[in-house]
């Protein structure tokens, strides 16, 4: 048997950030250095701004970057466009970024004087970047699909020896707007879409293909902002944290409120997630804010994330209450974070929230909407693993989080939990309702589970009063209101009365 060839395992190839954010971390660090990558996209979905994009970053590191045109749209056209952007420098433009047209070498020399002059300008300007605009261009030269692909693939084995990274845009040829005719020779496909979802238009991003390294797969949400492109991860498409399952000491992080604390053992733990549901005006809102209020007495950070009333109004509501939030907030304490739009891919809201985690190293959050929070996601579908994600994320912050929900009826004798799937990964449930006999409305709470703690399962009357919320200390009036509404009659048991 002929002795077989020995493997070793080699170095990481050197990757080129793109400086794109969020790209960046979908790639697992960017681009490989030398290496080619083909973004499709069909008109307006944002190929040139992206490789402009490129270009002004690589030309900020210090190096050159090519920016060539293979259409007949003007340069000077092209930069008007590009100057609205943040990335935009007019002092890289024809320093470290050149603008450059192949169409004469095209029309004149066909694809072996494209091939030279690409070549020549790679060399004279020493450049470690080049961006191909409308590459689809060549094959209009080229006679036939094979005599194409020979031109590409010879092109991108002449830039890599060169060690310049080469992007070329262009749109799909493929029924199904992913494949390219090209598609084989490059070492990564990045696809660009835009979508009309429901009323919603959005912006995905896909890595189809990336040789040589692993990327965060799936489609990602992205826009199209002053700063320019800016792409969103899924949450639950990135690793486990590793600090998210490792055991840690977790300790009691109590509301302030006796009656809960005792059903709680003490209160939730830090690192949990505590699904927080009951019907519209029972207090929900109220009992987040008795949270961090809890964690600014006790000296420690509180976050509060919020889709409706803005931070004013919150202030307003927990002082009028006695919980000192407007102190906890003018002092540092306690953060309000408020989105009041819902047209906002998903992803970026739970970015800025982790990531003001992080620098803030809040122990309480409360996200104040699980409803409005489903309303941010273009596919809904992915909210359980979107929450199950997140909960991860927080935990290996040791963030102790609360989640609020609307439950779908105001008076509800029976357990209902909103948005089951959801809330099944979810550590912690607290459940709030009405019951209402004889024409009172009464208050109830009950616990109705606790990862890893024991807890009283009774149900408990609760109040809002105007020291906040009060628990009872037993379940002794929770008991008769429960049995009064039990001896009700129903409204069936009404109708055969009448009947009879």
């Amino acid at each position: 048997m002929a002795d077989q060839p020995s493997v070793t395992r080699q170095s990481a190839p050197e990757r080129v950030p793109t400086g794109v954010p969020g790209l960046d971390v979908i790639l697992q660090g960017g681009l490989l250095r030398g290496a080619s990558c083909l973004v499709l996209g069909e008109p307006g979905t944002g190929k040139t701004t992206l490789g402009n994009q490129f270009a002004y970053y690589h030309a900020g590191t210090g190096e050159v970057a090519l920016y060539v045109t293979v259409v007949a749209e003007a340069h000077d056209r092209m930069l008007v466009h590009v100057a609205g952007f943040e990335f935009f420098d007019p002092q890289l433009v024809a320093h470290r970024v050149h603008y450059l047209s192949l169409v004469h070498q095209l029309s004149e020399d066909g694809l072996p004087g494209a091939l030279a002059e690409i070549r020549r300008l790679v060399r004279d300007h020493q450049a470690k970047m080049l961006i191909i605009d409308g590459a689809s261009r060549f094959e209009d030269f080229a006679g036939s699909l094979p005599a194409y692909r020979r031109f590409v693939a010879e092109l991108l084995a002449q830039l890599a020896i060169l060690n310049c990274t080469t992007v070329l845009l262009t749109q799909p040829d493929g029924d199904d707007g992913t494949l390219n005719s090209i598609g084989t020779l490059v070492d990564a496909i990045v696809l660009l879409e835009d979508r009309s979802i429901g009323v919603r238009d959005a912006r995905l991003l896909r890595v189809l293909k990336l040789r040589g390294s692993a990327s965060l797969r799936g489609r990602h949400e992205f826009a199209i902002t002053d700063r320019g492109v800016e792409v969103y991860p899924r949450l639950e498409a990135a690793p486990i944290p590793a600090r998210a399952t490792q055991p840690s000491r977790q300790k009691r992080c109590p509301f302030g409120i006796d009656g809960l604390d005792a059903m709680l053992g003490g209160g939730v733990l830090s690192g949990s997630t505590t699904l927080v549901a009951g019907p519209p005006g029972i207090g929900k809102t109220t009992l987040g804010l008795h949270f961090v209020a809890e964690a600014a007495h006790r000296g420690e950070q509180g976050m509060v994330a919020t889709f409706g009333e803005a931070p004013e109004r919150l202030i307003a509501k927990a002082d009028g209450l006695g919980l000192d939030l407007g102190r906890h907030v003018a002092e540092g304490r306690v953060q309000i974070r408020w989105q009041p739009s819902a047209d906002r891919p998903l992803d970026a809201w739970v970015g800025e929230v982790l990531a003001a985690v992080r620098a803030d190293h809040p122990q309480c959050l409360v996200i104040d909407g699980l409803s409005e929070l489903a309303g941010l996601a273009t596919f809904p579908e992915r909210l359980p693993a979107f929450l199950g994600a997140l909960g991860h994320a927080l935990r290996a912050e040791g963030v102790a989080t609360l989640i609020t929900a609307e439950t779908p009826t105001v008076e509800e004798t029976g357990l209902v939990v909103p948005l089951p799937e959801a809330a099944a990964t979810l550590d912690n449930a607290i459940l709030l309702r009405y019951v209402e006999p004889r024409s009172r409305l009464h208050r109830l709470i009950s616990i109705l589970r606790v990862h890893q703690s024991g807890f009283d399962p009774g149900v408990r009357e609760f109040t809002i009063t105007n020291h906040g919320i009060e628990v009872a200390s037993t379940g002794a009036s929770a008991e008769s209101v429960l049995a009064e509404v039990s001896h009700l009659p129903t409204s069936s048991d009404r109708s055969e009365g009448d009947q009879e």
